[in-house]
């Protein structure tokens, strides 16, 4: 037995913690069946000399006969800004055996405003400065002009021996900081979008290893990033703040002497302008190589002509530190294919649509311009189409310095989401060499694979994984190449229970509800959209968006068993409740619907569309529910009667208004009835009728969906769960239109925005938009078959739907307790079902086999065992209960 992935806020040595009561985490790793830990020990020290001594002088838990290995939490002294903590655990399982992890550390970040002695330089040039002073004099002026990214330095001395630093820094706008010539770290677009006026995230390095004896240099590049960039389909720069953009960087020395110093920016530093020209988020970007000021950032460069920085006004933003992954270059792609649809002109294809950059290797005269456009789709006259992107130009411009052994080039403050680059004014021949595409998004951990018998769903749920990778970009964003790119939060929680498959999002969510909090209103309502720069009260409180105020942090605790999430969120959440309830007395959602955007994007919205105050009322009644268990899970006893009894009372009005004797639910649109079944609204004697008339429209409708955003996630759900598994399989396997196949075979390599994004309204055709995605944690659930019945997947269920049409299907998830693997095959010799269980974890595993089957065990008949035990047998499924370990089952 080991102890694997110790970790603090489920993190791996976090930099800059805030929270005053983190929680650990450990996975344990052992052979055999039903593996339990029985009891844990954590013990947290000063040092690793401390902890390795097996002393604690910080805090020791002393031994707890407890199985829990997720969301302990910390109960020792409070804790300071900038402490390092040292910590392992012991852990003792069911079979006598101890385990011990590796030390490992935390450290806390600067927990109180006077932790920060910087000042926040002004990052602007002439033309800025002029604008400014204009109009403090109060003359008439156009807009605040366009800024090129700029230069920043700071020259420091150091004459001891340093054994710790640290930089922390932040910026309104986008920053690099480097030391030495070299980065601080490999984040990218940092900080990321935040709502400027209220909340701004700071990045801790540790850059101990880039300190010299001597001569140092704390440098920056700071572009407008989303702070001085436009920012939704309103073409405004600056709706999260005035100009101009600023930076803000504080290193800390800390000697083997036990003293510190301090490099702070002040007036101390130096600006000047950079060779980046424009940067915008929607826009892209201008390089002129032939400003470059080569070693600007490094040891002995004169920046005797550089400006004296100016000091600026702080934000009314609180400071806080980033804690989740970063936005990071995480892979490569080389172009499948160039064509030349005009003299001068290259496009570039590179066989999948993504987010991220262009890295461009050329060689010419100096003054060359190379541009670059970027777009999802080519028109028929084989150049880029950017029709779609609205008023995002999505382009970039390269200008050559001349080098005659080539340059090569990557976009620093921008990014765009394209399958096709077209290239013009590129010197010779544009080969594939030319061009890479470098993906960036936030470097979330990969948590699932998934692999099935057919080829259809097995692209679409890859199309999924790179939507998500697209759109996770420091926060979930609807899409990544037009004027939008915002945090919807109907999108993000429908595909929530898809994307906490995929990726682990623990972290990310955390950071995104911070920002959703932000946006919430006097009153309750929270935003659609995250962060929220519209200040007239639009987009606040909409059914099924506003929603994921709740939805989202219940998600993310039944996937990880995070319990901090809703201590973190339970006062907004709250609040959410009640600014309902305070405009709906009868229990019925039709006052205060915010946009009302409905079941967003429907098929059936001509023909007989659902009801709004149902979708409303539905989604409120589920809200109530979670809140329940939540309130349960975080031993909010009172809450939980309250919640409980709300969510009874409208799923009783639910009932009253919207459903017949006869089982119909509101107009008979399959959202009305997909979310009756799915959010248990219906009584238990209409469920079955409910989903036999759901399988009737379907039907009715050709074997197609015809829901939106919000029918969409559940109605594969809402079938298998009531009798329709093979209704279920067969809209999986459906390729016309409607249907996520018909995107397969229209060429997607990335889920669509709308069913017809092929031929529907050109200015709403994102071809990279997660929410119709929702539907892979269906894959996970119930194709693969790892579903859960306690939160972290403590207590797993495994049920798949062996359908013979699929032949196969593989599933794997990296669950907080460990891998959870399932695979299934059909073939001549019956069914095979292989599963493997984490160690400290319990599974119910139903099989599917007939009365006139026979369920073997490792090839013998079936029966008790150590960890595995027969629970049931009907017409249908053999049920079994196990624990922990590998198993092989065949129906023969």
């Amino acid at each position: 037995m080991r102890i694997e992935k110790p970790q603090v806020e489920r993190l791996d040595n976090p930099l800059g913690l805030e929270e005053r009561r983190p929680r650990f985490s450990w996975r344990i790793a052992a052979g055999g069946r039903n593996i339990r830990q029985v009891s844990y020990r954590i013990r947290v020290a000063s040092s690793m000399e401390v902890l390795r001594a097996g002393r604690a002088d910080i805090w020791d838990s002393g031994q707890v006969l407890s199985r829990r290995s997720v969301d302990v939490p910390y109960a020792g002294p409070e804790l300071a800004s900038r402490q390092r903590c040292y910590w392992s655990v012991e852990v003792a399982d069911n079979k006598g055996r101890i385990a011990k992890c590796a030390p490992t550390w935390w450290e806390m970040g600067l927990l109180a405003s006077g932790d920060w002695n910087a000042a926040w330089v002004v990052v602007e040039d002439a033309a800025g400065k002029a604008y400014r002073a204009a109009h403090r004099a109060g003359e008439t002026a156009k807009a605040y002009p366009a800024q090129p990214a700029m230069l920043l330095g700071r020259r420091f001395s150091v004459a001891k021996s340093v054994v710790r630093a640290r930089l922390y820094a932040t910026a309104l706008g986008v920053y690099e900081a480097r030391i030495n010539g070299k980065p601080a770290g490999d984040r990218t677009l940092a900080p990321e979008l935040t709502d400027y006026r209220k909340r701004l995230l700071y990045q801790v390095y540790d850059v101990t290893e880039l300190i010299v004896r001597g001569e140092n240099v704390l440098a920056s590049m700071v572009g407008d990033g989303w702070y001085g960039s436009p920012y939704s389909w309103e073409p405004k720069a600056y709706m999260f703040g005035a100009p101009p953009n600023r930076f803000l960087a504080q290193l800390e020395l800390f000697y083997a002497d036990g003293t510190k110093d301090l490099v702070c920016t002040d007036e101390h530093w130096r600006i000047a302008a950079s060779p980046v020209r424009f940067s915008q988020i929607y826009d892209g970007e201008v390089y002129d190589a032939r400003m470059e000021q080569p070693g600007w950032d490094s040891i002995g460069f004169d920046d005797s002509a550089w400006a004296p920085a100016e000091i600026g006004e702080a934000p009314p933003a609180v400071l806080e530190a980033q804690l989740s992954p970063p936005i990071r270059k995480v892979m490569k792609l080389k172009p499948v294919a160039v064509t030349a649809p005009e003299a001068g002109i290259a496009v570039f294809d590179f066989g999948q649509n993504f987010a991220g950059l262009i890295w461009l290797n050329v060689k010419g005269p100096a003054g060359t311009e190379v541009k670059l456009r970027f777009a999802e789709y080519l028109a028929p006259s084989g150049r880029v189409d950017q029709s779609n992107l609205r008023t995002a130009r999505a382009q970039a411009t390269y200008i050559l310095k001349g080098d005659p052994n080539g340059e090569t080039w990557e976009p620093r403050f921008t990014y765009f989401g394209f399958r096709y680059a077209e290239v013009s004014g590129f010197p010779g021949e544009a080969s594939k060499d030319a061009v890479t595409g470098v993906v960036i998004h936030s470097d979330l951990p990969a948590t699932g694979e998934f692999r099935v018998g057919n080829p259809v769903i097995q692209k679409f749920w890859q199309n999924s994984v790179w939507s998500q990778r697209s759109n996770f970009m420091g926060i979930p964003t609807d899409c990544p190449q037009r004027d939008e790119r915002m945090g919807w939060l109907g999108d993000a929680q429908v595909f929530w229970d898809a994307a906490s498959f995929n990726m682990d999002t623990d972290a990310f969510a955390n950071r995104f509800m911070g920002d959703v909090r932000a946006g919430q209103s006097a009153d309750g309502a929270f935003p659609e959209m995250t962060p929220h720069a519209m200040g007239d009260g639009r987009f606040m409180g909409a059914p099924g968006w506003a929603d994921g105020g709740v939805i989202i942090p219940w998600t993310v605790f039944r996937h990880y068993g995070d319990t901090a999430i809703i201590d973190h969120n339970w006062a907004a959440m709250e609040r959410w409740i009640a600014y309902i309830l305070n405009a709906n007395p009868d229990r019925v959602w039709r006052n205060g619907r915010g946009s009302d955007w409905g079941d967003w994007l429907a098929i059936d919205s001509g023909d007989k569309p659902t009801p709004k105050d149902l979708i409303g009322t539905a989604f409120w009644a589920y809200s109530a529910s979670l809140m329940a268990e939540m309130a349960a899970a975080t031993s909010r006893t009172e809450a939980y009667a309250s919640y409980k009894r709300l969510a009874a009372e409208i799923a009783a009005a639910f009932r009253k208004e919207y459903v017949r004797a006869d089982g119909e639910v509101g107009s008979g649109s399959q959202t009305s009835y997909i979310l009756a079944l799915a959010f248990g609204l219906l009584p238990e004697a209409l469920r079955s009728a409910a989903a036999d008339k759901l399988a009737s429209n379907i039907r009715a409708h050709g074997t197609k969906p015809s829901t939106g955003f919000l029918g969409t996630p559940y109605i594969l759900d809402a079938l298998a769960s009531h009798g329709h598994e093979d209704l279920a399989v067969e809209l999986l396997l459906q390729t016309g239109y409607p249907s996520w196949g018909y995107m397969v075979m229209k060429g997607a390599t990335t889920m669509w925005e709308r069913w017809n994004s092929d031929t529907g309204d050109i200015a709403m055709n994102s071809y990279n938009h997660y929410a119709f995605g929702a539907i892979t944690a269906f894959l996970y659930r119930r194709i693969a078959g790892i579903d859960q019945t306690a939160p972290g997947f403590e207590q797993i269920l495994i049920r798949p739907i062996c359908d013979p049409r699929l032949k196969f299907a593989v599933g794997s998830y990296e669950a907080v307790y460990g891998r959870i693997s399932t695979e299934w095959r059909r073939n001549a010799m019956g069914l095979q079902l292989r599963v493997t269980l984490p160690p400290n974890t319990d599974a119910v595993i139903q099989i599917p086999a007939s009365t006139n089957q026979t369920v073997l065990e490792n090839g013998r008949p079936m029966r008790p065992r150590d960890g595995l035990n027969i629970l049931a047998r009907d017409s249908r499924i053999v049920a079994v209960s196990a624990g922990s370990g590998s198993y092989k089952f065949s129906v023969v």
